[in-house]
């Protein structure tokens, strides 16, 4: 099943912000990070509402996840200059396609509260994972080669309260979104829907 998140924009348009974290992490081929962690992406959801309960996941660690996109863009006030709307999964291979006008980003690898990643926001693992592994994006373009570093992660640091019990995620994210008052729309480009896990945007 897929939930609906929406993070801030993180990419060479924040300028010494930027350069100094590709120059700490050691990726200068990103072009921006697309990833759950809250610290390098933060969410635009600061408080809940009464009403965001209808909607989003009652569980430890991921009530900040959502069920319903329009509510989501609606709530944040969704500016895709500023946000990406994200459609993520935890329960990999997942069962269903791509939600339609979502295209894949990639794998990233969260620890057990959701809300910092392992990959891109916790140093260099150097004999676990290289960064020219990870795509411009900041994530790994393969599920098994993701589940496979996330493993390696959770035996070499059993202690880390990173990497102890870190998960791998899917993440998508909206490619085309037309906006009005009556709520977010997303539609498909061209001819391709994009539902299918094989590319990178």
């Amino acid at each position: 099943m897929f939930y609906y998140t929406v993070h801030d924009r993180f990419g060479s348009a924040a300028g010494e912000p930027w350069q100094q974290y590709v120059a700490w992490r050691g990726v200068p081929h990103l072009q921006e990070v697309v990833t759950l962690d809250l610290i390098l992406c933060p969410s635009p959801l600061e408080d809940f509402t009464e009403r965001d309960w209808d909607y989003n996941l009652h569980e430890d660690f991921k009530t900040h996840l959502f069920r319903d996109p329009d509510y989501l863009a609606r709530r944040v006030s969704f500016d895709p200059k500023r946000h990406n709307l994200l459609a993520i999964a935890d329960q990999l291979p997942p069962p269903e396609p791509i939600p339609e006008g979502f295209t894949f980003c990639g794998y990233d690898i969260l620890d057990s509260d959701c809300s910092i990643s392992v990959l891109l926001n916790c140093g260099r693992f150097p004999a676990i994972v290289a960064e020219s592994e990870l795509n411009r994006l900041g994530l790994l373009d393969r599920f098994q080669r993701a589940e496979a570093v996330a493993t390696a992660l959770r035996r070499s640091y059993p202690d880390d309260p990173h990497c102890g019990h870190c998960r791998v995620w899917l993440i998508t994210r909206a490619v085309r979104m037309d906006w009005d008052q009556s709520g977010f729309n997303s539609k498909e480009i061209g001819s391709d829907r994009r539902q299918h896990i094989h590319e990178c945007q």
